[in-house]
């Protein structure tokens, strides 16, 4: 970000006041139309480990919708990720600290030992993140998903109003007021035993069901 860490710890001092109640007025505001949560609800009663999936861009709504549920999520330790961690921990998400570059594979473990422990797991994923390429999951996801035994849950969101950043991700924050849909798609299985090769396919198919999706909803709002 090219900020010093005071300034840093500064912003993110102001995010842990304000970004989660902003998250919450903002989306308490919009004319918000949810598809598929019976379906997701399905999953967790009967026990179902699930792990949400979001593109890093079009997570704002996603955030907002799932908060109830305290998923675990992992944010990368750099200064950025202080901010997102502390939008995300007042949005009682419980979060862990890592990156592919730096502390990640602590930050996995503890996060698949954490949900293993718990009645509802539940995980959520940016999974093209932290840099991209946009709207391709990188394999963290599905990986999770073979630990715990559990499904990927796409879940895609759109504004008819939004704000959308320059950055490679398109980060999207909705307008107060605006027409929107959330939907949380079928379930994806996933084959525990999966390796190698056969992982590769099975995470490419995982990733274009998932775009599929987003898209399907960028094209209806």
């Amino acid at each position: 970000m090219g900020l010093s860490r005071t300034t840093q710890t500064r912003i993110s001092q102001f995010a842990r006041r304000i970004g989660a109640p902003l998250v919450r007025l903002i989306g308490m505001s919009l004319r918000l139309e949810i598809r598929g949560w019976n379906r997701l609800l399905y999953l967790l009663k009967n026990g179902h480990p699930v792990v949400l999936q979001f593109w890093h861009g079009d997570m704002f709504i996603s955030w907002y919708l799932t908060a109830p549920l305290q998923p675990a999520a992992i944010v990368s330790q750099a200064g950025d990720g202080d901010i997102a961690s502390a939008v995300l921990e007042g949005l009682n998400y419980m979060t862990f600290r890592g990156s592919s570059t730096r502390g990640g594979r602590k930050a996995y473990t503890g996060m698949i030992k954490y949900l293993r422990k718990q009645n509802i797991k539940v995980s959520a994923f940016a999974s093209d993140g932290p840099r991209g390429p946009r709207r391709v999951m990188k394999a963290g996801t599905y990986v999770a998903a073979q630990h715990l035994n559990g499904f990927i849950v796409p879940v895609a969101s759109a504004s008819k109003w939004a704000l959308r950043a320059r950055g490679w991700d398109k980060f999207v924050i909705p307008i107060p007021f605006s027409k929107a849909i959330a939907s949380f798609g079928e379930p994806i299985s996933v084959d525990p035993k999966l390796r190698g090769t056969a992982l590769n396919k099975a995470l490419t198919r995982a990733s274009d069901l998932c775009k599929e999706h987003q898209e399907r909803l960028d094209n209806s709002v």
